[in-house]
């Protein structure tokens, strides 16, 4: 399968301030995702890209007649180093 350049589209506004750097959104997802369907992502890559994902559902760019796929690529070991953050006894970037 062949994908045109044109068709692909990126967004980088929920990885900030940093890569490594949890903020408020990530935390949102990261809880949101583990709460309502047991599914632990990750929260420096996969935590990132659900909040986007979820920021740009809020926003309406998705239509009701689209399908979306979210690939997990795994990382719940992760979730360790973040523990204060996602459990919010830790302030955390906007």
């Amino acid at each position: 399968m062949t994908i045109p350049r044109d068709a692909v589209q990126t967004f980088g506004e929920w990885w900030r301030p940093k890569y490594s750097v949890p903020n408020t959104r990530m935390v949102e997802a990261v809880q949101m995702l583990a709460r309502t369907e047991a599914i632990l992502l990750d929260p420096v890559y996969t935590g990132k890209v659900m909040a986007g994902l979820i920021g740009l559902s809020r926003r309406g760019y998705f239509g009701r007649d689209e399908n979306v796929l979210f690939l997990h690529t795994g990382g719940a070991t992760a979730l360790h180093a973040y523990e204060r953050e996602l459990l919010d006894e830790a302030p955390v970037a906007e």
